[in-house]
């Protein structure tokens, strides 16, 4: 009855009182959520891929000719799309393997008694695979930040400057003195240095102004490495600066992992690379083999935390990167790396969904028959959307597909946080471990199922797939554009009358880089001995 007669102020003050009062159990659990979405976030977003609804970008050919071949060598892509796709099965086997995983080292620590040998086994094993995961993850952040300092354009008062590499200058464009010429771009005398806003007004030395566009250049150069051993291995890589930065960070994170006795925030640092790379690989390719899967695992979890001693003795057994762990009162807080990986790629296939949606929207919306062209969000676009934010209008095109809506994907990540909100309330209530699955996995599901009911895309939401087998057509009688060799012939014709009028003016998405190629051996070489003596014989 007391509580009933209280005042909304006296009930506000009384919660305001309770949360200083555990203002650190409060920091602690919104610290755990964050470090949760994080590799969530940006594993989904680094994961993302041409959609069913979106066509092949067309591969620039470069022919190069050398002595003694007849034929014309292309330089082929080099970074190709890969991911496991799971099945319906996995539904039972998963669970079916990580049970029989977590029974053996379950009986292992009994039967060993001290566990030390098994942590310094666990120990190498999870360090040599750190590297990598920190390594890629400190390089795609290294990649997002060049972008965000040295951006290819930015936008003030309803005018877009591009920054261009090659002239050293930023331009803008402006009514075309021409007919022929559709966009002219002119210099802005103003602008020397290649910072966006504000920082562009600075005026530097021109000793400093240019040692900044160097480093520019230098950053955003790649090098191409080639490397073949005969029947055992062929390499082609691209390798930039930032990515020999982050492979030394990643080696450098883990080493002081060993060193300085394992402390938590290299622990939780090696637990981001994991659920980073496995977010990238993972892929429930449909939505009902997701939901299934997640069931699955949804009762293996309540039947290991609370049917068995399983589960909390290997975790708290075990001095392994295998949770991220929160310090804070009553000897803090973990989560289990599953806990984020398994939700996780139901909420980058979310992600995925959404751009699946915005290319069919597009390609409904247009008259062409053709589908629309792919064009990959990458982490080097992060500071062009970040600095025309304000003028998104004026975005090219290539960059507006970059900044598509992300309807489920929010859906399924608010459902994720109310997940962990129910998780950490109940752990609180009845002061015992709780599977975190038992509350994610209805969380995100009933989210992403419940926004398509809610908006009449249950039956696009269900038919939608990953595995390149059973695409349907995304729009009636569709088909890539072929175009004739005579049109193909007038279009590089047209191209190359344009080049000359732009000259140093980049389309964005173009690469002006300098590649550089370092080769081990030469296959072609030998397979052209191979053919020459086929013709002798």
């Amino acid at each position: 009855m007391e509580a009933i007669k209280m005042t909304p102020q006296a009930i506000i003050a009384e919660w305001a009182q309770f949360l200083w009062q555990e203002r650190g159990m409060a920091l602690m659990y919104t610290h755990l959520v964050l470090a949760a979405l994080f590799p969530i976030y940006a594993g989904a977003h680094a994961s993302l891929r041409r959609p069913p609804s979106a066509a092949m970008p067309l591969k620039k050919k470069r022919k190069t000719k050398t002595k003694g071949d007849d034929e014309d060598s292309e330089d082929e892509e080099l970074e190709v799309e890969q991911h496991v796709g799971l099945t319906p099965s996995d539904a039972i086997m998963f669970p079916v393997l990580a049970g029989f995983t977590l029974s053996g080292l379950y009986f292992l620590i009994k039967w060993l008694k001290d566990p030390a040998l098994l942590n310094q086994i666990l120990g190498y094993y999870f360090s040599a695979l750190g590297v990598f995961g920190v390594g890629k993850l400190a390089t795609d952040a290294l990649n997002v930040t060049t972008s965000v300092v040295f951006p290819n354009m930015w936008s003030s008062k309803g005018q877009i400057y591009h920054i261009n590499q090659t002239l050293s200058a930023q331009l803008i464009e402006s009514p075309s003195p021409s007919r022929e010429t559709k966009i002219h771009r002119r210099f802005v005398e103003a602008k020397t240095n290649p910072f966006p806003s504000v920082f562009s007004r600075i005026r530097f030395p021109e000793k400093t102004t240019k040692r900044i566009w160097a480093t520019r250049a230098l950053l955003n150069q790649h090098w191409i490495f080639r490397g073949y051993i005969h029947g055992l291995l062929s390499i082609k890589s691209r390798v930039r600066l930032n990515d020999a930065i982050g492979f030394l960070f990643g080696v450098t994170c883990i080493a002081l992992y060993n060193m300085n006795g394992k402390p938590w925030y290299l622990t939780n640092l090696m637990g981001f690379g994991f659920c980073y790379g496995s977010l990238q690989l993972l892929s429930p390719t449909t939505f009902w083999t997701g939901s299934l899967v997640m069931g699955g695992l949804f009762i293996y979890d309540i039947v290991m935390v609370f049917y068995t001693p399983l589960m909390i003795t290997v975790a708290t057994t075990l001095d392994a990167p295998m949770m991220l762990v929160v310090p804070g009162p009553n000897r803090g807080s973990m989560l289990g790396l599953g806990d984020i990986v398994l939700p996780g790629i139901m909420i980058g296939l979310a992600l995925r969904f959404d751009l699946y949606l915005h290319y069919l929207r597009k390609g409904q919306a247009s008259s062409d028959i053709a589908l629309p062209s792919y064009k990959k969000p990458t982490a080097s676009q992060t500071g062009d959307l970040f600095w025309t934010s304000g003028n998104a209008s004026l975005r090219p095109a290539a960059l507006a597909d970059s900044a598509f809506r992300k309807t489920y994907f929010h859906a399924a990540l608010t459902g994720y946080v109310a997940g962990m909100a129910v998780t950490l309330a109940v752990l609180n209530i009845w002061n015992h471990a709780q599977p975190a699955l038992l509350y994610l996995v209805p969380g995100v599901l009933i989210a992403l199922w419940g926004t398509a009911l809610a908006r009449g895309e249950i039956g696009v939401m269900w038919r939608f797939t990953e595995s390149g087998d059973d695409i349907a057509d995304v729009k009636k009688e569709v088909r890539v554009e072929e175009k004739p060799k005579d049109e193909a012939v007038k279009e590089e014709a047209g191209e190359g009358e344009a080049k000359l009028r732009n000259w140093g003016v980049k389309n964005y998405g173009a690469s002006e880089d300098f590649v550089m190629y370092f080769t081990m051996s030469t296959p072609k070489s030998e397979g052209m001995r191979e053919r020459v003596a086929g013709k002798n014989e």
